[in-house]
C-alpha cells in the first residue's frame, strides 16, 4: 500500500510485531520510502505480542533497517504515548537533532516550555509534513511549529536525512515527517484512554491531560470498513525565572586598571500557560479483492500559548560600580551598582493562537498484480494570531551583586538618596511612574491544495524491480500581517510630566518640588520575589515590586481604553496609527504571498537476485514560481538646500504599489544504495541534490524608500548652497530570493544484532551555496515619472559552504542477564557537526530586512558541535522505566540581541527526564513521568569584542515537571 508520490504514508500503530530472520516490520509495510519485503510462506512465524518500550523501539529499528534512505524513528507502540511530552521533547533523542529551549533563537531573554524549533545536522532548513504530505503553520516560516502539535495523536515520527525521488522538495537538512495512526493498522475494535495530571513545582500548579481513541474496522461483502477517531488536550502551567547582567562597558577602575563591568542587571518573572488540542478523523476502505484502498483523513492541530512577565530591568539605566568592588583580571566580580535612575518595572503580556487543520483525500488502485496508481488530494488550513502587549513603570535603584559562584546573587536596593528601607521603597507607590507602553498584534493566515498522481509499474525480470513516476502540482497562499513592536511614552518629565502609580501627576518634574496634581490613576499590580531562584538569590530586597496591573494586558481592547486615559495627549496604539488600512495594520505590515509549485519525478529501484544489494536512483523537476504584492513608500525630501527635480519628484512622501511574479526551475537527482555485508549487517549510501525554500518573512516586497543627501558649496564660500543625493537606499525582503542548495552525501553501517539491538555509524557531508544572509543588491524603482536604481538592503542569495559530520547510535535490551537483570537496556548517540564558510543569515524573518552583525566570524547559529543522548532502559514483567539525559554543546543563539545588540551563545548544558510504568493487568497501566529532575540552570553569554571574548549575560531556573499518568487500552 504506497501511498503518494510525495513522502509516502507510514502506520505504526500495531502492537503486535511478527519475527522472522529480516525483523520485518509491519507498521513500515505501506511506505515507499521503505523497502517492500515478502516474507516467505514456508517460514513458520512467531507471533509475539511486543508492547511499551521494547516494541517501540523495535518497531523503530525495523522502520530504520528499511529505509530505502538514510532515516531514523521513533515510534509508540502504546496509542496515545511517545516517550516525550512534546514532539520536539522526542525529537531531541534522535541523532543529529538538537531542540532550542528559548522562545525564539532571536529572542534569548524567554525561555520556552517545551522548546520552539529543531536543527537537524546543525541546520534549519528542514521539512516538516503530516503523513508524508506537506504542512506548515502560518507565520513567517515556511514549516510547522512541533510544538504546537499533540503528541498523543502521533503513531511515529520518521527523521529522512537523505532524499529519494518521490519525497516532496524543500529540505537541505532533511525532512520530520509526522505519522498519525490509521484504523487499518489493527484489527478490529481498538479503545484507548489516557489521562494524567501535570505538577510544576515553581508554579505550584496541577494541570489535566486527556486523550482518547476509538478505531475499528469491519468486513462486509462491500470490501472492509475502517474508521478512526482521535481527541486530546493537554494544559501546562509553567514559571521560569531568571537573572540578567546588563550591556557591559570597559572602565579603567582606579587602582585596578580596565575591567568589563555591567551597566546594571535585571531580574525577571515568567509565567507560561500552554493548551494544545488536537484530534483526528480517519475512514478507510478496501476492496476485498485488494485493488482499491480508500483513505479520507482530518488532522486538527490547535495551540494556545501564552506568557506574563514581570521584570525588573533596563536596557540602558547605567550605574557605578561601588569603591568596595571587587575584580579578577577579566571583570566586575562584586559590588554595588549605584546611582541607576531609569530601573522599569514592567509588566508583559504575549499571547500567541496556531490553529492548522489537514484534510486529504487518498486512492490506490491496483489494476493488475504489478502497476498501482495512487490519486492524493490535500488542503491544508492555518492561522496564527499573536497580541503582545507591555507597559513600564519607572524608578531608581541600587543593585548588589555578586558573580563570583555558580549562582549569581543579587540584590535590589533602594537608592542611596532615599531615607527609605530597600522593603519601604519599592513598597511604595509614590516610587513609580507610568513610563511606556509597547503593542505588537500578528494576524496571519495561509491555505495550500495539494494534488498528486504516482504511478508505480512492478517488473519481474533482472536488477529493475520497478518503476515509479509521479506528478505534484500545489498553490499556497499566505498573507502575513506583522506589526512593529511599537514603543510609545505614557508619561515623562518632557511628556507632561510624570504620572505616579499612587495618582499624583507631577506636571513640572524640574523644580524639585512634589507634584500636587492627581489623575485618575489605574490600579497597580505586586511581583513576588519572596522565592525567586528557588531561594537562592534575593531579587528584589522585602520580596516585593510594584508592577503596573496584569489587568492592563488582559486585552487590546483594554489596553487601549485605559492607557487612553492614563495618557490622552501621547498614548498612540498600533490601531490608531497614521495609515492603518487593515485593522491594526499598515500597508507595508501586510505580506501577501501566493506560491505554486509544480512537481514531477522517475525513480528506478534495483535489487540483485538474493536482494543484498537494492537501492534507487531518480529525478525530480520542480517549477516554483511567486506572486508577491508590495509596494514603495518613499520619503520626503527636505528641500532647505536646493535639490534636482527629478530627485523632488521621486522622494515626493507616496506609496505605491506593486505585484511581484518570480519563477525558479530545478533538476534534483538522488541515487541511494543498500547493501547487506551479512544478515545483519548492511552498508548504506546515499547522494541527492537538494533544495530549502526562504521564510515567508524573507520574500516581503514592501520597500521604504530613503535618500542620503549632502550639502555641496558651488561657489566657494565656505557655505554649503545645494544638495546632491548620494545614494538611493531601501530596507525590506527579497521576492527574489532563490532557493538555497545542496548536494548531500550519506554514507553508513549498521549493524542489526538483534530484534531490539543495533549500532550504527553514518558519516555525512553537504555542499551547500546561496545562502540566505543579509546584504545589498540594485533594483530598478519608478515613482511620479522618474527611475532610480535603489541599493535595496535586505536578504540575498550568497556564498559557499560545507557542513561535515558524524553520527554514532547504539541501542539494546541485555536479554542474556538471568531474572530481573534481563530487563537492563540502554540506548545512546552521539553527533559531531563541523561548518567551513557558512554565512549566518544575520535576516529578521520577519521584518523581512537584514540585520547589523557587531562582528565578523561568527559561527553558524544554532549548531552545536557536540550532542549526546544516554537513556538508561529497564522493561520486566510488569514494570517499565526510562531514564533519558539529553546535552548539547555550546552554540551561538542569535548574531544580535535585539536589546545588547551582541551575539549571545547558549551554554554547554543537558537535562535528565524519566519514566516509570507499571502494568496493572493487561488494559491499564499507570506511571510517573518526570522533567528536568535536575533543576537544570541554563547559562548564556555575550560576546564582546571581535577576538571573541565572551561575559556572562543570564541564568535561567524553570520547573521540574511530574506528571501521573493513567493509560487504559481495549
Amino acid at each position: 500500500m504506497s501511498m503518494t508520490g510525495s513522502n509516502p504514508d507510514t502506520t505504526t500503530s500495531n502492537t503486535v510485531f511478527k519475527r522472522s530472520l529480516l525483523a520485518i516490520c509491519v507498521a513500515a509495510a505501506s511506505n515507499a520510502a521503505f523497502a517492500e519485503e515478502e516474507i516467505p510462506s514456508h517460514e513458520a512465524l512467531e507471533e509475539v505480542v511486543v508492547q511499551g518500550v521494547r516494541g517501540s523501539l523495535m518497531n523503530a529499528q525495523d522502520m530504520k533497517r528499511d529505509a530505502s534512505t538514510v532515516a531514523d524513528a521513533i515510534s509508540a507502540s502504546d496509542i496515545n504515548a511517545l516517550p516525550d511530552k512534546s514532539v520536539l521533547e522526542a525529537l531531541q533523542r534522535v541523532p543529529g537533532v538538537s531542540i532550542e529551549r528559548f522562545a525564539a533563537a532571536e529572542d534569548p531573554d524567554h525561555f520556552s516550555i517545551e522548546g520552539s524549533g529543531a536543527t537537524l545536522r546543525g541546520m534549519v532548513q528542514s521539512r516538516s509534513e503530516f503523513n508524508g504530505r506537506d504542512s506548515f503553520s502560518a507565520n513567517n516560516g515556511s514549516g510547522l511549529n512541533f510544538q504546537d502539535v499533540p503528541p498523543e495523536l502521533m503513531g511515529a515520527v520518521i527523521v529522512y536525512k537523505n532524499q529519494t525521488a518521490d519525497m516532496i522538495e524543500g529540505g537541505i537538512a532533511g525532512t520530520i515527517n509526522l505519522e498519525t495512526r490509521k484504523p487499518f493498522d489493527s484489527d478490529g475494535q481498538t479503545i484507548a484512554f489516557n489521562t494524567a495530571v501535570n505538577y510544576t513545582d515553581m508554579r505550584e500548579a496541577a494541570t489535566p491531560d486527556f486523550s482518547g481513541l476509538y478505531s475499528n474496522t469491519w468486513s462486509t461483502e462491500a470490501g472492509e470498513f475502517g474508521f478512526l477517531i482521535s481527541a486530546a488536550n493537554s494544559k501546562l502551567e509553567v514559571s521560569n525565572n531568571s537573572i540578567q547582567q546588563g550591556v557591559p562597558e570597559l572602565k579603567a577602575i582606579s587602582g585596578v586598571g580596565e575591567r568589563w563591568v555591567p551597566i546594571n542587571v535585571g531580574a525577571r518573572l515568567v509565567d507560561q500557560d500552554r493548551e494544545r488540542t488536537g484530534g483526528s478523523m480517519v475512514f478507510q476502505w478496501a476492496d476485498n479483492d485488494g485493488s482499491k484502498l480508500f483513505t479520507a483523513e482530518y488532522v486538527r492541530s490547535d495551540a494556545d500559548q501564552s506568557w506574563l512577565e514581570h521584570a525588573f530591568q533596563s536596557d540602558n539605566t547605567v550605574g557605578e560600580p561601588s569603591a568596595d568592588s571587587t575584580y579578577n583580571d577579566l571583570r566586575f566580580i562584586s559590588g554595588t551598582l549605584e546611582g541607576a535612575t531609569g530601573y522599569n518595572s514592567y509588566t508583559r503580556q504575549s499571547h500567541s493562537h496556531t490553529l492548522v487543520e489537514d484534510f486529504s483525500l487518498n486512492l490506490e488502485l491496483n489494476p493488475t498484480d504489478r502497476l498501482q496508481v495512487t490519486l492524493d488530494a490535500q488542503y491544508v488550513d492555518a492561522s496564527t494570531k499573536v497580541v503582545d502587549l507591555s507597559v513600564f513603570g519607572h524608578t531608581a535603584a541600587d543593585v548588589y551583586a555578586n558573580f563570583g559562584g555558580g549562582t549569581p546573587d543579587v540584590a535590589f536596593l533602594a537608592p542611596s538618596s532615599s531615607s527609605q528601607t530597600s522593603e519601604e521603597y519599592f513598597t511604595d507607590p509614590a516610587n513609580y511612574f507610568y513610563l511606556a507602553e509597547m503593542d505588537h498584534i500578528e494576524d496571519n493566515d495561509g491555505k495550500e491544495a495539494a494534488y498528486t498522481l504516482d504511478v508505480e509499474y512492478q517488473l519481474d525480470k533482472g536488477w529493475f524491480r520497478s518503476v515509479k513516476s509521479g506528478l505534484r502540482a500545489s498553490q499556497r497562499e499566505q498573507t502575513t500581517r506583522w506589526s512593529t513592536y511599537q514603543w510609545g511614552v505614557v508619561s515623562a518629565d518632557w511628556a507632561g510630566g510624570q504620572k505616579f502609580f499612587n495618582g499624583v501627576h507631577d506636571v513640572d518634574p524640574w523644580d524639585g518640588l512634589p507634584g500636587t496634581a492627581t489623575y485618575p490613576a489605574p490600579e497597580y499590580g505586586t511581583a513576588n520575589f519572596n522565592d525567586f531562584f528557588r531561594g537562592k538569590t534575593t531579587g528584589i530586597t522585602g520580596g516585593t515590586l510594584l508592577v503596573p496591573s496584569p489587568d492592563l494586558v488582559q486585552n487590546f481592547s483594554r489596553y487601549r481604553e485605559q492607557l487612553g486615559e492614563i495618557s490622552p495627549d501621547f498614548f498612540t496604539s498600533i490601531a490608531d496609527r497614521d495609515g492603518v488600512t487593515n485593522g491594526p495594520f499598515v500597508p507595508d505590515e501586510i505580506n501577501p504571498i501566493t506560491e505554486d509549485r509544480f512537481a514531477g519525478y522517475v525513480m528506478a529501484e534495483f535489487a540483485n537476485a538474493d536482494d543484498t544489494l537494492t537501492g534507487n536512483f531518480g529525478l525530480r523537476y520542480v517549477d516554483l514560481s511567486y506572486e508577491t504584492t508590495g509596494g514603495s513608500s518613499f520619503a520626503y525630501l527636505d528641500d532647505r538646500l536646493p535639490l534636482p527635480a527629478d530627485d523632488l519628484a521621486f522622494f515626493n512622501g507616496e506609496t505605491t504599489s506593486f505585484v511581484d511574479n518570480v519563477s525558479d526551475q530545478h533538476f534534483l537527482p538522488s541515487f541511494n544504495l543498500k547493501y547487506e555485508l551479512q544478515e545483519d549487517l548492511l552498508v548504506r549510501f546515499g547522494a541527492s541534490q537538494a533544495i530549502a525554500f526562504p521564510d515567508m518573512g524573507m520574500l516581503r516586497s514592501y520597500l521604504g524608500v530613503y535618500a542620503i543627501i549632502e550639502g555641496v558649496d558651488t561657489d566657494g564660500d565656505e557655505v554649503e548652497d545645494t544638495g546632491v543625493v548620494t545614494d538611493y537606499r531601501a530596507g525590506t525582503g527579497n521576492s527574489r530570493l532563490k532557493p538555497m542548495q545542496a548536494n548531500n552525501f550519506d554514507l553508513a553501517l549498521e549493524w542489526y544484532f538483534s530484534d531490539v539491538g543495533a549500532v550504527s555509524g553514518t558519516l555525512f557531508h553537504k555542499d551547500i551555496s546561496d545562502f540566505f544572509t543579509s546584504g545589498t543588491f540594485p533594483r530598478e524603482i519608478t515613482n511620479n515619472g522618474v527611475t532610480r536604481t535603489v541599493q535595496v538592503e535586505g536578504p540575498v542569495n550568497f556564498g559557499d559552504g560545507k557542513v561535515t559530520g558524524l553520527e554514532l547510535a547504539y541501542q539494546q535490551f541485555f536479554d542474556t542477564l538471568p531474572g530481573a537483570w534481563s530487563g537492563l537496556g540502554l540506548q545512546a548517540n552521539y553527533t559531531y557537526v563541523d561548518n567551513k564558510s557558512i554565512p549566518n543569515q544575520n535576516l529578521d524573518s520577519q521584518e523581512g530586512g537584514n540585520v547589523e552583525v557587531a562582528f565578523d566570524s561568527l559561527p553558524l547559529a544554532g549548531m552545536s558541535e557536540h550532542t549526546y543522548n544516554l537513556v538508561g532502559l529497564y522493561e520486566y514483567e510488569d514494570i517499565s522505566a526510562r531514564l533519558a539525559w539529553n546535552w548539547r554543546s555550546e552554540y551561538l543563539l542569535t548574531t544580535r540581541d535585539v536589546i545588547t545588540k551582541l551575539p549571545i551563545y547558549n551554554g554547554e548544558g543537558g537535562q535528565l527526564d524519566g519514566s516509570i510504568f507499571y502494568n496493572v493487568n493487561d488494559n491499564m497501566k499507570v506511571g510517573l513521568e518526570a522533567t528536568n529532575i535536575l533543576d537544570q540552570i541554563t547559562k548564556t553569554s555575550m560576546q564582546v569584542n571581535e577576538e571573541g571574548q565572551k561575559l556572562d549575560r543570564s541564568w535561567f531556573i524553570n520547573d521540574r515537571r511530574i506528571a501521573a499518568v493513567v493509560r487504559i487500552n481495549f
